[in-house]
């Protein structure tokens, strides 16, 4: 299990769910990716320990992680915005 991944996970027990209740963040479906919202490639060696936070790590079914990698269908505010309202 990849790291960032972990701690989503750990993070999900910490609220009293299941890891099979985890939804899609945007559009609630069942989440399949744990993906960051600023890439791990954009924090440099000094920070790595920022990249795999909870506060950028967000759940996203298959579909919407595709839109926002390769689509731009989000910006990083908004899929931050997001998050937010679900941490």
């Amino acid at each position: 299990m990849r790291k960032h991944t972990k701690i989503y996970l750990d993070w999900v027990k910490s609220q009293g769910l299941l890891h099979h209740e985890i939804i899609c963040e945007v559009c609630e479906a069942k989440a399949v990716d744990i993906a960051h919202i600023i890439p791990r490639s954009k924090f440099g060696s000094r920070r790595k320990e920022e990249q795999d936070n909870i506060k950028n790590l967000m759940a996203l079914c298959r579909n919407c992680h595709y839109a926002y990698d390769f689509e731009n269908k989000w910006t990083k505010e908004e899929m931050q915005e997001i998050h937010d309202r679900n941490l």
